[in-house]
């Protein structure tokens, strides 16, 4: 059975496209991020996935049922949006049993365990609650959850680097006693990639890239040296982003970073480091949305 089938979907607020043409396919299992700059469509495609929106155009089918207004497929999706809502009067425990209530794979036991490892306290008023301590109880309900599609809109939010690690593991442990397909929204990419096992990237109201995590950790790479130089290792359509200083070119490119570049480079006496994932992906998907324009 497919997890996600997306095909030529269209969504428009009025006449303005958020996202167009979109397609996306997972059959399998996953922890998967979602990365996007801002206003690229990425919560919006979460609410197509979860029923709350319905698009335009194209076809939208989660676990084979069509998710829109749909009660049968709203028991198999957990989406926790970034600012989540709670009620305001609402504590720990009146926010875990209210999701009891409309999740059926409800696992008590881990939201008891997640809410001791977290740190929370189950007495205090939510809305009292500092923003990372509102991403904790977020991820408490989206793990005990258990839905087969579970979806969480930037979950480290907030979080101090001790508890993002503590996030991270709680996730793994999670997911390795039941893989199910998890999707996870951030614009940091270093938050996730060591979690995640492949990657969307939305630019241009589509899916531009949707690859293992390996691929984004090995392509990228920042050449430095004489621009003649430089262009006999990489041509002119490969480059993402330039700045020079002096008479040195510092160029970063779309190609992979591997042994025989740094061979090429070394033999043209040209510096080359690896891009970050976040500074590859904001440059490239700049200049793709820039020749979208």
């Amino acid at each position: 059975m497919t997890i996600i089938d997306i095909q030529n979907m269209s969504f428009k607020y009025k006449d303005d496209y958020v996202l167009r043409d979109l397609t996306l396919q997972n059959d399998e299992p996953m922890i998967i991020g979602l990365w996007g700059r801002n206003g690229s469509g990425k919560t919006t495609l979460m609410k197509l996935i979860s029923g709350q929106e319905k698009q335009n155009s194209g076809d939208i089918a989660i676990l084979d049922y069509k998710p829109y207004n749909n009660a049968e497929a709203s028991k198999q999706i957990t989406y926790l949006r970034e600012n989540h809502f709670f009620g305001k009067t609402w504590n720990v425990n009146d926010a875990m049993r209210f999701a009891a209530m409309f999740n059926d794979n409800w696992n008590q036991e881990e939201a008891d365990y997640l809410i001791d490892l977290f740190e929370l306290p189950r007495k205090k008023k939510i809305r009292n609650f500092s923003k990372g301590m509102k991403s904790m109880v977020q991820s408490v309900i989206g793990l005990a959850s258990h839905a087969p599609v579970t979806m969480l809109d930037e979950p480290t939010n907030g979080l101090d680097a001790y508890m993002r690690k503590l996030f991270t593991q709680a996730l793994r442990e999670s997911f390795e006693a039941d893989p199910r397909y998890i999707m996870i929204a951030s614009h940091h990419i270093k938050e996730i990639e060591k979690i995640c096992e492949k990657l969307i990237i939305i630019s241009n109201h589509r899916v531009k890239l949707h690859e293992p995590i390996e691929y984004f950790q090995s392509r990228g790479a920042i050449l430095v040296g004489k621009l003649e130089d430089i262009h006999q290792i990489i041509s002119k359509d490969d480059i993402i982003d330039q700045s020079t200083i002096m008479s040195q070119h510092k160029v970063m490119a779309d190609i992979p970073y591997n042994a025989a570049l740094q061979e090429q480079c070394k033999a043209l006496n040209v510096k080359v480091d690896k891009a970050s994932i976040q500074d590859y992906l904001v440059n490239m998907t700049m200049i793709k949305e820039a020749n979208h324009g």
